[in-house]
C-alpha cells in the first residue's frame, strides 16, 4: 500500500515560521552585537588605563634619571634610582597591559555571524521558491 504524500505546509505557514526565524535572529544578533560592543569598550578602557600607567611612569623616570645624571650624589642617586626603577616598572605594566588589549577592532563575531546569517536567509528563500 501507498503511504499518502506527507501534508506540505502552506504558505501562509511558511511565511510565518520564516517570519518568526528572522525575528529570532535579529534578536540574537542584536544581542551578540551589544555584548562584543562591551567588551571592545571594556578592553578600551583597559588600555587607556595601560596607557595612563605607561605615561605616568616615563614621567617619573625621565625627571630623575636626569637628576641621577646631574647630580651624582650618593643619597639622591640612590632616591633617584628607586624612582627610576618605579618608573620602569610603571612602563612595564602599562605596556602589558596595553598589549594584552591590543585588539580593538569592533563587532569581528557580529559580521561574520551576520554574513552567515544572511547566506542561511538567501539559502530560504531560494527553498521557498521552488
Amino acid at each position: 500500500m501507498a503511504t499518502p504524500p506527507a501534508a506540505e505546509e502552506s504558505v501562509a505557514e511558511l511565511v510565518e515560521s520564516l517570519t518568526r526565524d528572522l525575528r529570532q535572529l535579529v534578536t540574537d544578533e542584536l544581542q551578540l552585537a551589544k555584548t562584543e560592543v562591551k567588551d571592545t569598550l571594556r578592553r578600551g578602557l583597559r588600555a587607556l588605563i595601560g596607557l595612563a600607567l605607561a605615561v605616568l611612569g616615563i614621567s617619573l623616570l625621565v625627571p630623575f634619571a636626569l637628576v641621577t645624571l646631574v647630580e651624582w650624589i650618593p643619597n639622591h642617586t640612590l632616591v633617584a634610582g628607586l624612582i627610576a626603577a618605579v618608573g620602569l616598572l610603571m612602563v612595564g605594566a602599562g605596556g602589558a597591559v596595553i598589549f594584552a588589549n591590543r585588539r580593538l577592532i569592533p563587532l569581528v563575531l557580529t559580521r561574520k555571524t551576520v554574513q552567515e546569517d544572511l547566506e542561511w536567509a538567501r539559502l530560504q528563500t531560494r527553498r521557498t521558491h521552488r
